[in-house]
């Protein structure tokens, strides 16, 4: 159990996009004031379950995690701001090396403690079962890619009938109210992926927004108004040097904003539509006013038509992914049977003690 003192974010390391497998947490790893430690090992080394357990461990202070979009019961990554350090599962698809080896990252090698000669045993079983969940993996991928082209049509769609004027003017009227002062940081604009597409659905990390004291949430089944108005709202937070998290859609690309966060002011912007079907808190504000009415009715029906290819999608990513997990699944009790634990216990103790040290 986290201490009352514990500040806790979650979010997806990344997801798949229409470019494959698209990932911002290079970025976090070149942050010079943390030390990562980058965990090399196949499916059932315990890569998750160390960061579980050492993010248990030292269960004080602000912390972020990063759930893994195929599977989000596990861990890709652990932040802990406290002790500048990060742990990070860098084995593909999101593949990370050192940049500075032994000063600013160092390699874990989980595979030490593989026993060689059981798996060489059960090759055969393995590598069928690698085969399958490459297979499964490659599936829902182009269900993703296609889902989100419909999305991105959608968006196309609304743009051309966005009343962009009258997006700048609400932005600026939030601004006044909500955005004031000045900032203590730098007006850092750091990409965050707070949702994707996984085998249980839509899902997103909601409580990352909804903590927050203040949280304002829009209305918008079209993505392009909602995007435009927090795009507007993230300039003018950086401007005044307060740092933005910007959460970026899957769905489209990773190159509309979905969210936003600025913890300084300890506030959130939510968008909420139909597909993604977000918790947010209170009433939503309508944004479909900021939409020419002629012209988004002569597009309803190609509207409606990729709403409903886009739950199909949808579904069917899902199914697909949950499919992969099964097959991943076969392959981590491989390597589970040839694993020692105990030395990888120890590890994770060696480990906790080095972080430890490094605290603030």
């Amino acid at each position: 159990m986290q201490k009352e003192n514990t500040v806790r974010d979650e979010f997806f390391l990344g997801a798949v996009t229409a470019n494959g497998f698209t990932t911002s947490f290079d970025k976090v790893i070149a942050n010079g004031d943390y030390f990562t430690y980058i965990l090399k090992g196949g499916a059932g080394t315990g890569k998750s379950s160390l960061m579980k357990k050492i993010e248990s461990e030292l269960d004080e202070g602000s912390r972020a995690v990063y759930h893994c979009s195929s599977d989000p019961n596990s861990l890709d990554a652990v932040v802990l701001d406290d002790y500048k350090a990060i742990i990070v599962d860098g084995t593909a698809p999101h593949t990370f090396d050192p940049c500075l080896p032994g000063i600013g990252q160092v390699i874990v090698n989980l595979g030490e403690f593989w026993n060689e000669s059981e798996l060489v045993t059960n090759k055969d079983e393995i590598i069928s079962a690698m085969k399958l969940n490459k297979s499964y993996l490659a599936r829902g991928g182009r269900y993703v890619r296609a889902l989100s082209d419909i999305c991105f049509d959608t968006y196309s769609l609304a743009g051309e009938a966005l009343d962009v004027s009258g997006i700048k003017e609400l932005a600026a009227r939030i601004a006044k109210r909500v955005i004031t002062g000045k900032g203590g940081g730098k007006g850092e604009l750091s990409q965050k992926q707070l949702s994707a597409v996984t085998m249980e659905g839509f899902k997103t990390y909601s409580e990352t927004l909804l903590k927050h004291s203040r949280v304002y949430s829009f209305s918008d089944d079209c993505f392009a108004a909602s995007g435009a108005l927090f795009d507007e709202l993230a300039a003018c937070a950086s401007s005044k040097g307060y740092d933005v998290l910007v959460c970026v859609s899957q769905l489209l690309n990773d190159d509309v904003t979905e969210h936003l966060i600025i913890p300084e002011l300890d506030v959130a912007f939510v968008s909420v539509n139909k597909l993604t079907d977000t918790p947010h808190s209170g009433r939503a504000v309508n944004l479909s006013r900021y939409y020419d009415s002629e012209l988004m009715a002569l597009k309803a029906p190609r509207l409606r038509l990729n709403r409903s290819a886009a739950r199909t999608l949808m579904d069917e990513a899902a199914k697909t992914l949950t499919l992969a997990k099964a097959a991943h699944d076969d392959i981590e009790k491989y390597y589970i049977s040839a694993m020692d634990f105990t030395a990888l216990d120890k590890l994770t103790k060696k480990l906790v003690t080095r972080i430890k040290k490094r605290k603030a």
